[in-house]
């Protein structure tokens, strides 16, 4: 299966030879890669290629691999659809600063739309509507830091 990753601002294509909840097997550019899936902590994984054990870490789709960044594109996921979105909550994927507000409580909202920009890991992520609704309470606001895995707007 083709998958393409971002890195530098360029778009490559790796091929994903073998995935299971474990772990990723892939090949670029000739070189096989192994990302045990077993974190090492929240956001920490190891990476392995030729011989040699690197940690990765990693949010969603951006990772870090000694000092470069990247993202890889994936289907429609978020860590925050889980319970989160049965219930209209919305949660902060890891512990960050919260950057921008775009709603207003009583607002109405699209499934996907953007309701907050965050920072965690020098990194900006937008937290989207999981649901059509109201804005119900935002329980942060601009400057607000928020640990890893808290609500941050209920929706009705």
């Amino acid at each position: 299966m083709k998958k393409q990753i971002q890195l530098n601002d360029e778009l490559i294509d790796v091929d994903i030879i073998e995935q299971n909840p474990r772990f990723v097997l892939f090949n670029l550019d000739g070189t096989e890669y192994t990302v045990n899936l077993s974190n090492i902590d929240d956001y920490k994984m190891n990476l392995s290629y030729n011989n040699t054990n690197v940690t990765v870490v990693g949010v969603d789709t951006h990772f870090v691999v000694d000092g470069v960044e990247f993202a890889i594109s994936a289907p429609n996921r978020s860590r925050t659809r889980g319970k989160a979105a049965n219930h209209g909550q919305m949660t902060s994927p890891m512990p960050g600063k919260i950057l921008k507000i775009f709603i207003k409580e009583g607002s109405e909202v699209q499934a996907g739309t953007p309701i907050l920009v965050m920072e965690a890991m020098k990194m900006e992520h937008t937290i989207k509507a999981s649901k059509k609704g109201v804005v119900e309470k935002i329980l942060f606001k601009e400057g607000d830091q928020v640990q890893g895995g808290v609500e941050l707007v209920k929706l009705c």
